[in-house]
């Protein structure tokens, strides 16, 4: 019985190692790939996730061409992806994000709808994601 739970509490040890191993890139792409059987859009998967979810790619250079192309519910689940669904608020106060665009670092309720209200936190986008990719460097994506 002893010998069992030391072998699953060393199993478990090496998964947590494995995930926590892969850069954030790789964990958000990895993530975004955990959608796609959700999806039966072909234009959803490869216009979308397989060019954008990316933190090398997506800028604030190309977020509303992004945002233009993809259904919101690509968005949706790219944001969760990015994000961890985790409340980065304190990381953007730290690096000059300001006023209503804080509200993507709150990224907790998901992703705010009404894109147009928010065209001034375009500033702030790139930010804003390395805030995101920060965190996935040192926790585990929402999927896997």
């Amino acid at each position: 019985m002893r010998y069992c739970l030391r072998c699953i509490l060393y199993i478990l040890t090496i998964l947590h190692a494995v995930i926590i191993a892969d850069d954030a890139n790789s964990k958000f792409k990895k993530c975004c790939k955990a959608y796609k059987p959700l999806l039966h859009n072909e234009t959803a998967v490869n216009e979308c996730l397989n060019k954008y979810c990316d933190f090398d790619t997506i800028s604030q250079t190309n977020v509303l061409v992004f945002l233009k192309h993809c259904d919101g519910t690509v968005v949706g689940n790219m944001f969760s992806c990015a994000s961890s669904n985790y409340d980065h608020t304190q990381c953007c106060l730290d690096n000059g994000v300001s006023g209503k665009c804080l509200e993507y670092c709150s990224a907790q309720d998901g992703v705010p709808p009404n894109y147009l209200d928010y065209l001034t936190c375009l500033d702030y986008f790139d930010t804003i994601k390395q805030c995101f990719r920060n965190y996935l460097e040192k926790n585990p994506a929402i999927k896997s």
